[in-house]
């Protein structure tokens, strides 16, 4: 049996991989139309995967398109969970903030049905003692001339944010934060350290919503 058929959309086929894979959690995309990542470069403008595979995050970034973008629709369905009012959270991973967490802003809608969310949004910190724990989030602060911070993070990210979690190194700077913020260990090594963190980042949101009425 053939797993994947013409015409579907990606939201279908996200759903029929998380049922073969025994995925309970409900995985939505932004939006089942076309957006591309593009990275503007010191010398010219690439694919993201051509950036980040073939020329292994080399080329010094200047900026980023998210080619689709203006035209595409956001996932109704991400909506809808958005517009729930019993939603405890959103929680914005220790992502990359531009590769990963910026082409979904990017999609008209996202970004306003976040900040009429009534859950409190919540970033991770994806910089722990000015570097990024995977991947080229901080080379990408550098030659933007960003500084490599959490407080960096809470800034781009602006008022999207009710609170930021930092991690225990980077505590010093929290003061420098205008919203709320926890500090503890979000490095994670083993499960334990992953459902430790979850369990810390949802009781801050229970406060944060218990503050904010």
């Amino acid at each position: 049996t053939r797993l994947l058929k013409r015409g579907q959309s990606l939201t279908q086929i996200t759903d029929m991989l998380c049922q073969r894979l025994g995925v309970r959690a409900a995985l939505l995309p932004m939006s089942d139309d076309r957006v591309r990542t593009r990275v503007e470069t010191k010398d010219r403008v690439l694919d993201f995967q051509d950036y980040f595979v073939r020329q292994a995050c080399a080329p010094q970034v200047t900026g980023f398109d998210f080619n689709g973008a203006e035209t595409a629709k956001p996932n109704p369905r991400a909506l809808e969970v958005l517009d729930d009012p019993d939603l405890a959270a959103v929680i914005i991973c220790p992502s990359n903030p531009f590769i990963s967490v910026d082409p979904v802003l990017a999609v008209p809608g996202l970004r306003d049905a976040l900040l009429r969310c009534a859950a409190p949004t919540i970033a991770v910190s994806p910089i722990i003692g000015g570097k990024a724990v995977k991947g080229p989030t901080d080379k990408m602060m550098r030659e933007l001339g960003l500084p490599r911070t959490a407080v960096a993070i809470a800034r781009h990210y602006g008022e999207l944010l009710d609170g930021i979690v930092l991690d225990s190194e980077d505590e010093a700077s929290a003061g420098e934060i205008e919203v709320p913020s926890i500090c503890t260990r979000t490095l994670m090594h083993t499960l334990d350290d992953r459902e430790q963190l979850a369990r810390e980042v949802l009781r801050f949101a229970h406060r944060l919503r218990s503050i904010n009425g």
